[in-house]
């Protein structure tokens, strides 16, 4: 009996420790993961900051194309010497021709060995790009007692542009910063050659073939990261990236024996702690039990019968030590005070069910609660009603409804996928007469998980949205008749606008354009009475199409033109951007031209003042992409969901703009293209609307003109 006691105290006491021994490995196993960070960390700094200095050297370069263009022998040499007297780093810089002899310099008159006219076509960077003609660098190499390295970049007329640069400016990027006092950061270019190292020790060295890292690096371009060994056979550990922007490999290092001495000295440590632990505890706990292996068994005792809810009984206070009593009186009157939680706990539940119920019967939504085979459990007073309605029986035949329900094709096809697991949750509106009007029920069925992720059953909510169905007609009905109405009188207004605007005299300018102003808003106003016209028979399916070629180019400019008034209200730039004449697509140009509208007058009312609206249309492997962009206030991601439904409005300085219509219409017309209208938005910053048409050749009479 104490042989097993003292295993068992001898259990409790060592497993802790054990477990701290084991932490304290695995934070020496942590601390060996920060070392791979802090190289990781390193070299990406380092690939950042030279793909910076590199991008930074390209915008220098930007005179390429201009020296390009040149022809004549002293403009070229001028144009050099600008671009060497406006850049320190740049120590020589020609012009070549596609051969890699020289045309033009410009040189620093320090540096004698560029006075010898150049001849690059036997050298390895100029080898390496020529066959496919691309732009790279060339490692560092010496010359006049200074370290250079080498770009080399096509130019469109054939010739190539030769730029030596001054190694010291990149090397300042590159090697200010290493790990610990071996640690070391290498440069290597594609054909294995040092291109330049922390120390100063293996500059132009080649690495290749003996080193397989290297060869594996090569192979696999994905940032690297952990050990290996250096060419010389040394441990190491580190992390190492190619710089996309020079064909270079950037590795950080440092030896294992010094980056790991802590992490083995805390492991060697914990080792020890260990088997001292376990050791002086095992005489301790020898000792221990020999005193009071029997009061712990009386306590054990009593546990067990807490732990199987035996509350009423207790345990002995008269034995062992006088520390023992004293825990056996604390145990005694714990067991006591348990039993009192215990009875008041039953109570609290009962109190619990009952609020619980109360809240699920007084809710309005109607609750349904099944079980994973679909069985009924609960059911509150609207959820009844709605089964009765639906079935179409009396208020006393709840179960045969409930019954006719599980028939139901809608309903079941709502369910089943929620019960089998295919979906967490499912929505579906569902359309029934109750007395000879229709009533419309939005019915949401969703897993009911416990805390461990186990399903218990399906949760059933029904919302009745009659009255907001009923509510979008009474919309529809009104915007249908009021429309029929004004269209008359807005052509006829429109008409004499028109006939106005020719009488107006020529230097009236500033009657010109409040006639204009007007014109346009009619325009506007009768552009919206067709809007719903058409959504109406869009929506009925009676909306006809005139599918013809459209010229996209002046359809482009032309809405920019009508709206130009509208945006010039309040100071937008809007701009038209369609330089390819031959893009047509095959669409309604009236249905057509008034999404596009719809969707530049939108963004015109959206956009603060002196803000700017772009309407363009480009070339894209679909077909032709048609969109409209600006830098307005821009669409919260909630709006996002709802924003091409009818009547939907987004707030422009906290009020509403429009009758929310526009956005289903295009819509609609789009898709009838057989298209999708696209959104990318982001708050603060602006959005872009756009849709791609399949694009079709030009009409055979415009291809002759």
């Amino acid at each position: 009996m104490r042989n097993r006691w003292f295993l068992i105290i001898l259990a409790i006491v060592v497993i802790p420790v054990t477990m701290i021994s084991i932490k304290i490995v695995e934070y020496a196993q942590e601390s060996k993961e920060q070392v791979y960070d802090l190289h990781r960390h390193i070299v990406n700094a380092l690939s950042l900051n030279t793909n910076t200095y590199f991008q930074q050297l390209n915008m220098r370069l930007a005179f390429a194309p201009l020296l390009a263009r040149t022809r004549q022998w002293g403009e070229q040499v001028a144009i050099l010497n600008n671009a060497l007297l406006s850049n320190n780093d740049f120590a020589c810089v020609a012009l070549l021709n596609s051969e890699g002899k020289e045309r033009a310099k410009a040189f620093d008159s320090k540096l004698h060995d560029f006075i010898a006219p150049l001849d690059l076509s036997q050298n390895k960077l100029f080898a390496k790009v020529a066959p496919d003609r691309h732009a790279d660098t060339g490692a560092v190499y010496e010359r006049d007692g200074q370290s250079f390295f080498d770009i080399m970049y096509p130019l469109e007329n054939g010739d190539w542009m030769y730029v030596s640069v001054r190694w010291e400016s990149l090397k300042k990027i590159l090697f200010d910063q290493q790990v610990g006092k071996q640690g070391f950061i290498w440069l290597i270019d594609e054909s294995g050659s040092i291109v330049g190292d922390s120390q100063n020790e293996h500059n132009g060295q080649s690495v290749l073939p003996k080193w397989s890292f290297f060869n594996d690096r090569l192979e696999q371009r994905d940032p690297w990261l952990g050990e290996f060994d250096d060419p010389n056979g040394l441990s190491s550990v580190g992390a190492g990236q190619w710089i996309q922007s020079a064909g270079w490999f950037v590795l950080s290092a440092q030896p294992q024996s010094e980056a790991y001495a802590k992490i083995s000295k805390l492991k060697w440590q914990a080792y020890a702690w260990v088997i001292v632990s376990v050791l002086g505890i095992g005489i301790f706990a020898y000792f221990w039990l020999r005193q009071i292996s029997l009061p712990i068994t009386k306590l054990a005792k009593g546990v067990m019968n807490v732990a199987h809810r035996k509350f009423d009984v207790k345990v002995p206070e008269n034995f062992g030590l006088e520390e023992f009593r004293a825990l056996g009186q604390a145990f005694n009157q714990m067991t006591q005070e348990l039993q009192v939680y215990n009875d008041m706990q039953v109570e609290k539940i009962v109190d619990e069910k009952t609020k619980v119920e109360a809240l699920l019967y007084s809710i309005q939504d109607g609750i349904l609660m099944v079980n994973e085979n679909g069985d009924l459990q609960f059911s509150n007073d609207p959820a009844q009603q709605w089964a009765i309605d639906v079935a179409g029986r009396s208020k006393e035949a709840f179960e045969k409804s409930w019954q006719s329900l599980q028939e139901y094709p809608p309903w079941t096809d709502l369910l089943q996928p929620v019960l089998s697991g295919e979906k967490p949750k499912a929505s579906e509106e569902f359309e029934f007469p109750v007395k000879g009007r229709s009533r419309w029920s939005r019915v949401l069925a969703q897993q009911v998980l416990t805390e461990n992720g186990r399903q218990i059953g399906i949760m059933i909510v029904i919302h009745d949205v009659t009255q907001d169905k009923e509510l979008d007609k009474m919309k529809e009905d009104f915007f249908n008749g009021i429309t029929h109405d004004l269209r008359t009188p807005l052509a006829a207004t429109i008409g004499y606008l028109g006939l106005g605007e020719v009488q107006v005299p020529e230097d009236n300018t500033e009657l010109t354009t409040l006639v204009g102003s007007a014109k346009q808003s009619a325009k506007r106003a009768l552009s919206l009475v067709e809007t719903i016209l058409s959504l109406a028979r869009l929506q009925a399916g009676k909306l006809s199409m005139n599918l013809v070629p459209l010229h996209v180019q002046p359809m482009v400019k032309k809405i920019a033109g009508d709206l130009h008034f509208q945006a010039m209200a309040k100071k937008i730039t809007l701009t038209a951007e369609c330089d390819d004449p031959s893009l047509w697509i095959q669409a309604d140009q009236g249905l057509m031209e008034r999404v596009v509208e719809n969707i530049t007058g939108n963004a015109i009312k959206y956009t603060m003042e002196k803000g700017w609206v772009k309407i363009y249309a480009r070339a894209v492997p679909e077909g032709v992409e048609i969109g409209v962009q600006d830098n307005g206030r821009g669409i919260p991601p909630e709006a996002l969901k709802k924003l091409f439904g009818k009547f939907e409005q987004v707030k422009a300085e906290d009020k509403a703009v429009g009758f929310g219509i526009g956005l289903s219409f295009s819509k609609g017309i789009v898709e009838a293209h057989g298209s999708t209208i696209q959104v990318v938005s982001e708050v603060g910053k602006g959005s872009k609307f756009f849709f791609v048409v399949e694009k079709v050749s030009a009409p055979a009479q415009q291809k002759a003109a």
